[in-house]
């Protein structure tokens, strides 16, 4: 079976918006309401009412048979469908409206850019469209299909220009007072201004370096090297110097969790693309297109805020040409221009294409690596723990299957550290992330119950999260797990104000019925 993941994204009054991520593989277990994917991740579907009110961003929706799929798009092969299937979703909007404002059920809709574009018409608003593109703002969007009286549909859409033109005008006062202290930099160091006029942006990263490190705890030194290589990287407009790091480190140790921060603080779009999907030229299978695709539709269909994104092409290590697959090389060849920078014709649709510019794309590569540790390990006699002082070299890299032309595009390496259980233990208690602390802020703000627990639940936590390896990845799954009951008990009506505050312990790890719940 194939499902589309979804990204949640919570809105301002109890709705959700669920933008489309990827395609993927697996099965549908329905009696818990979940997709196994063939990796073995579990997924909620995206209507689960369990979803909604966690803290989870992914989960599936769309699920469909290969037979399903390829009778509803009148396709030959199972690729050929599938690529209709993902155009379908990417070319709509999902939606997910609580009843009466109150997380009792969770109804969904899906709603296509020819829909939204045929209620305007009704309305005689054409004018609420620019240069092709809607310019009612996304977050609201999902209104539209609650608003079946035309005058209320009309008003909404005014007001949405309204909003829209209003955002472009303050934008326009913020680049006009831009440039009035660009003329006085001219007017008062001309020296400084013709030695900084290639910036495209100047980082303060200072502040951004402390913003990640409150979040991803253990990695202070990595964190600098890339907010070196990023800053480095928007201070010129030279194509030669602008630089592609590949980011080492086995799973859980924060090398996702740092780029999508760090987009997140710059305020530009993140794609994470799993680099093993992709096949080179005369391979069936994804190429460069459904990067670029995928980076446009989380630009918002804006081309120039695309060709400033962040791309994270994650498991780059599973394409070395280790003899397994032939395809591996091409497949690396295929990545060459698309990190050198060139502009790439974009098919989006049969009748739609763009150009998209990668030559000033945040490009980062990501993977464990694990082998060439270990072998560099068992060579030099080291433990695994002896790891972390490793230097890799580009021979390295190209003994490890990476053909010399892209290991000559990288640089810098960036290698993250094995978390220690003191590393996990601070990131449980004093991250900004910590999956306890937001429960607790969430207990307070939803129910105004306080959330508190005990030194052996944390420690118990601990020992799951080392003995399973799995770095600060398992934390948040653990600690949410446990607190399951404990999040079903307060949400009830006959509850709320009840309670005021509610004390775990390691015993709910193994039961999370047992917690003690105090009265108000």
């Amino acid at each position: 079976m194939y499902a589309m993941l979804m990204k949640k994204e919570n809105l301002s009054n109890g709705g959700f918006l669920f933008n489309p991520v990827t395609v993927i593989e697996g099965e549908l277990n329905e009696e818990y309401g979940a997709f196994v994917d063939k990796f073995n991740h579990e997924f909620c579907l995206i209507d689960e009412l369990s979803f909604a009110i966690s803290e989870l961003v992914e989960g599936v929706y769309f699920v469909s048979t290969e037979e399903e799929l390829l009778s509803k798009y009148s396709a030959a092969t199972i690729e050929e469908a599938l690529k209709y299937y993902q155009d379908d979703i990417f070319g709509s909007f999902t939606f997910g409206l609580n009843s009466d404002n109150k997380i009792e059920k969770l109804d969904i809709y899906k709603l296509s850019l020819s829909d939204l574009k045929e209620l305007a018409s009704n309305s005689n608003l054409n004018s609420s469209y620019y240069n092709g593109i809607v310019s009612i703002p996304k977050r609201k969007l999902y209104m539209l299909t609650q608003l079946k009286d035309e005058k209320l549909l009309k008003d909404f859409i005014e007001q949405s220009v309204k909003d829209f033109k209003e955002l472009e005008r303050k934008e326009r006062e913020i680049k006009d007072k831009e440039k009035e202290i660009k003329l006085v930099n001219v007017n008062t160091n001309s020296k400084t201004n013709i030695k900084n006029k290639n910036i495209r942006r100047d980082i303060d990263t200072d502040e951004l370096e402390a913003y990640l490190k409150m979040r991803v705890i253990g990695q202070d030194k990595n964190i600098e090297n890339l907010v070196t290589v990023i800053s480095d990287n928007y201070k010129t407009s030279d194509p030669h110097l602008i630089q592609r790091p590949l980011v080492m480190g086995p799973s859980g140790v924060g090398k996702t969790e740092t780029l999508k921060l760090l987009a997140e603080y710059l305020n530009i779009p993140f794609t994470k693309y799993s680099t093993p999907t992709l096949s080179g030229s005369g391979y069936v299978g994804k190429d460069i297109d459904d990067i670029l695709k995928m980076a446009y539709q989380n630009s918002s269909r804006n081309i120039k805020k695309c060709e400033e994104s962040l791309i994270f092409l994650d498991e780059f290590d599973k394409i070395a040409n280790r003899g397994l697959e032939v395809s591996d090389v091409a497949v690396q060849n295929l990545l060459l221009n698309f990190l050198d920078g060139t502009v790439y014709d974009v098919n989006l649709t049969n009748y739609d294409r763009i150009k998209i510019d990668t030559t000033f794309m945040n490009i980062v590569l990501g993977g464990a690596f694990v082998d060439i540790l270990k072998d560099k390990n068992r060579k030099l006699g080291f433990n695994n723990d002896d790891s972390l002082d490793l230097t890799v070299t580009d021979k390295d890299i190209i003994d490890f299957g990476f053909i010399p032309e892209i290991v000559g595009r990288i640089s810098p390496k960036i290698m993250y550290n094995n978390l220690t259980k003191e590393d996990l233990k601070n990131i449980l208690k004093q991250g900004k992330l910590s999956p306890i602390l937001l429960k607790q802020q969430f207990y307070k703000e939803v129910y105004g119950v306080d959330l508190k627990y005990t030194d052996d639940y944390i420690d118990a936590i601990l020992e799951i999260a080392t003995s399973n390896d799995t770095g600060a990845r398992e934390l948040k799954q653990i600690v949410y797990t446990s607190l399951l009951d404990v999040s079903h008990t307060l949400q009830k009506s006959i509850n709320r104000g009840k309670y005021s505050e509610v004390i775990v312990d390691k015993e709910i790890l193994s039961d999370n019925k047992v917690y003690t719940l105090k009265k108000r």
